[in-house]
């Protein structure tokens, strides 16, 4: 009985497909898109959230809110930081801050403010 390579070439190719995956910890560039998971506070959890890279930039926008924190990327960072400082009450400064890092294909990462702390999982859009 002689065995066809059919198979076993289309088993190469899906492996090939599923390694082909860019890795955030060396290609973080593009738009990621999570849910935030409430740690502790109130959270904006009901819409998803986004993480984009592009050049320089790292844009974080939690749960499609208007706050939009900002921040750079240097090449081979294996980190990725935004904030955003408001003024909050009584003139007091209401910090945002996204703070991520690479987990294999996807991007974690956790988001604070005074009243919200939350964890997130991104993956690439």
């Amino acid at each position: 009985m002689r065995l066809t390579p059919l198979p076993y070439l289309f088993g190469l190719v899906l492996l090939g497909a599923c390694s082909s995956l860019p890795d955030p910890a060396h290609d973080p560039y593009g738009t990621w898109v999570g849910k935030l998971v409430t740690d502790e506070g109130i959270c904006p959890t009901k819409n998803v959230s986004s993480l984009r890279i592009r050049g320089k930039d790292i844009v974080f926008n939690p749960g499609m809110t208007s706050s939009v924190l900002r921040g750079t990327y240097q090449q081979g960072q294996q980190s990725y930081h935004a904030e955003l400082v408001d003024q909050g009450m009584n003139n007091t400064p209401y910090r945002q801050v996204f703070e991520g890092y690479p987990v294999g294909t996807a991007i974690g990462g956790n988001f604070t403010t005074p009243r919200c702390h939350a964890h997130i999982t991104l993956t690439r859009r």
